[in-house]
């Protein structure tokens, strides 16, 4: 993911360095803007960084301002050293999917290197969905990724959003989850056997289970061809 990374940091340089953030000043104190503005964007840890991102775009700090560190917010959250769902749930709120292409492609980037580890090699007991949803970015690139996929950490996450939109009130689901997950019938019966086979009985159970809610939560839909 370095190379997606450092393309961020070329792409978002054109927002220099502010002299200043501003910001409510019985929100922000002067400790506030020295360990934000104390040293170089790289060398930012996410204890220096932690304020910032909780308060941008509402008690301090504009949009360009969130720009001029993204990278440094970004690069931290991808590595398990910030809160990449809230970072992305500000960036949604900053309207990214509208800023210049070439700043929105960048961000993609790395989203959709990080969707493919969490598909072949993220932590089983987690699945990276919530976030990905939350970003607030056309999900059908990262549905197409995920169909399909016989990976333990696929299948899990498979497992996980069915449960999800089980548990979710009708009028709030998704269509285009929806939509989508009537067309995984036919791949989770196949990973059903297929893990059932290799005697991973507990995610054998978890798909079989899976697969007759799916059929609660589809039942509405029309008959999709299957890839």
């Amino acid at each position: 993911m370095q190379s997606e990374i450092e393309d961020v940091y070329r792409v978002f340089a054109r927002y220099p360095r502010p002299a200043r953030v501003e910001g409510c000043q019985h929100c922000v104190t002067e400790n506030d803007h020295h360990d934000l503005l104390g040293v170089p964007l790289r060398e930012l840890d996410a204890d220096r960084l932690r304020r910032f991102s909780h308060k941008v775009l509402n008690t301090w700090g504009d949009v360009d301002d969130l720009r001029h560190f993204l990278p440094r917010l970004l690069e931290l959250s991808l590595r398990g050293d910030g809160d990449l769902h809230g970072l992305f749930a500000t960036l949604r709120r900053a309207g990214w999917t509208d800023w210049p292409e070439d700043e929105a492609d960048s961000l993609r980037a790395c989203l959709s290197v990080w969707w493919e580890h969490g598909l072949t090699e993220g932590d089983l007991g987690h699945t990276p969905w919530g976030t990905l949803a939350e970003a607030g970015d056309d999900l059908g690139p990262y549905l197409e990724a995920w169909w399909g996929r016989d990976t333990p950490q696929a299948l899990w996450g498979l497992v996980a959003l069915v449960g999800e939109v089980t548990h979710t009130r009708p009028e709030r689901r998704d269509p285009r989850v929806v939509a989508w997950l009537a067309t995984t019938r036919g791949w989770m019966e196949q990973a059903f056997f297929e893990v059932s086979e290799t005697g991973q009985t507990e995610l054998a159970d978890a798909l079989s289970e899976a697969r007759q809610f799916l059929d609660l939560v589809t039942l509405d839909e029309p008959p999709v061809p299957e890839h």
